[in-house]
């Protein structure tokens, strides 16, 4: 049974674990108020499903009401969207500077310039899949914040990223060797790059959620493209520190 206190998303998930076709609803003094049906539990999660897609594309007012494009003034439409679009404005302008003060080595291997924007793709990319995976686990309750919760999670997480690493960085080589022809040096650069940052965007995303989680925010709220653009700032140190560590004798020949 559930309880007129309790949210709807519970009843609902109880339903779903349980697999029963209905369950009936008691009042505070265990008196039967009426029942909730599987048909009302799959319209509650049509529900949530939308709230929190919502909210991952940052949406979602806080009040916790959605957004319409149709009904909501123009003030409230404003006010919700602006505060993603600034906030991942000041990243992109972190990482454009970044990228800027590496003219040196650009300038040396320009190819490299190439490279910048699908590497750092593939790390939001991979980020966005593991945070969604780890939000959906949230509302089904399969997991919680419980530090074995994420030890499991960032275990099932790492063999699973690191493949994925391998083979997009395996193609991303080939491709870039029969397309450019460039040196082996810089392929190990763009091969190794793409590999830890899909790696990493991977364990970045599924622990995210998590922080949200502890810090008493809903998970849903970290969207994909926030996790893209904290994506972007790491991926360009990694991609430029491996540029570094294999092709910085260029740097040292020129000056």
């Amino acid at each position: 049974w559930v309880s007129t206190m309790d949210d709807k998303e519970d009843a609902a998930q109880a339903l779903s674990k349980y697999g029963f076709l209905a369950m009936p609803v008691v009042d505070l003094e265990n008196r039967l108020v009426g029942i909730v049906t599987v048909d009302d539990a799959m319209d509650i999660e049509k529900q949530e499903d939308a709230t929190q897609l919502a909210r991952f594309g940052g949406t979602v007012t806080t009040d916790g009401t959605d957004l319409d494009i149709l009904e909501s003034p123009f003030r409230k439409m404003f006010s919700v969207r602006v505060f993603w679009l600034v906030l991942l404005t000041l990243f992109g302008v972190v990482t454009s500077t970044f990228v800027a003060a590496q003219e040196e080595i650009l300038s040396q291997v320009i190819v490299l310039a190439a490279f910048i924007a699908p590497i750092v793709d593939m790390g939001g990319n991979a980020g966005s899949q593991s945070a969604t995976l780890v939000i959906r686990a949230m509302a089904l309750g399969d997991v919680s914040l419980r530090w074995q919760d994420v030890w499991r999670v960032v275990r099932r997480e790492l063999p699973v990223a690191a493949a994925l690493g391998l083979v997009v960085a395996a193609m991303e080589t080939v491709l870039a060797w029969f397309s450019k022809g460039i040196d082996l040096d810089v392929l190990l650069v763009v091969g190794l790059s793409m590999l830890v940052c899909t790696v990493l965007g991977g364990i970045i995303g599924v622990l995210l959620p998590f922080v949200a989680r502890r810090i008493g925010t809903d998970p849903a709220t970290l969207s994909s493209p926030l996790i893209t653009s904290i994506m972007d700032l790491v991926g360009v140190f990694i991609y430029f520190a491996f540029a570094y560590a294999f092709l910085g004798d260029l740097l040292q020949q020129a000056g």
